[in-house]
């Protein structure tokens, strides 16, 4: 909890302007993210896994987009910790990222229970979590949300049919930053 408040710290708006921006491979990012995060998926029981995208389908568009590298990684480590945690033992999460004409999406879908419409957007709130289950703090996802917010991005939660949650951070492409 403790390096979550910190992370929390650094993230608030005065401590993130003061830092530079960088280009990022938001790809390659969650790559390395997703594959730092296996063992701690096999623990759990879940199958996560990275999408690459294949020819067609964004292989070629870049997936840069300007950012703080600590920050941003943090995000990413929120998000996919969040759907092992939660999508429970059997259920399989996938990570990917979509270049998008001026933006880049970063996606985490599980196949688990979800979380009920009417709460969504209540567990990007500080110290709300959707379950009282597991044992995280519930700033996982406000921890998300100020991040995206200080890169200028937005981040969603969807419901996957038939039962699942997609997450969804839809960050500025660095080619439009330029």
């Amino acid at each position: 909890m403790v390096n979550q408040l910190l992370t929390l710290a650094r993230a608030e708006p005065e401590s993130a302007v003061r830092q530079d921006r960088q280009p990022i491979d938001l790809q390659r990012m969650a790559a390395e993210v997703t594959a730092e995060l296996v063992p701690r998926a096999l623990q759990a029981g879940v199958d996560l896994g990275f999408d690459e995208p294949v020819a067609g389908e964004g292989k070629a568009a870049p997936a840069q987009v300007r950012g703080i590298d600590l920050l941003l990684r943090e995000a990413l480590v929120n998000l996919i910790d969040n759907a092992i945690r939660y999508a429970g033992r059997g259920a399989t999460v996938t990570v990917r990222v979509l270049p998008r004409g001026q933006a880049v999406h970063l996606e985490v879908e599980d196949n688990g229970p979800g979380v009920p419409e009417g709460e969504r957007e209540h567990v990007f709130e500080r110290f709300v979590r959707a379950t009282t289950d597991g044992n995280g703090c519930g700033l996982g996802l406000a921890i998300v949300r100020e991040i995206v917010e200080r890169h200028a991005g937005q981040v969603s939660l969807q419901a996957v049919r038939p039962h699942g949650l997609l997450a969804r951070v839809v960050l500025p492409s660095a080619l439009m930053l330029r």
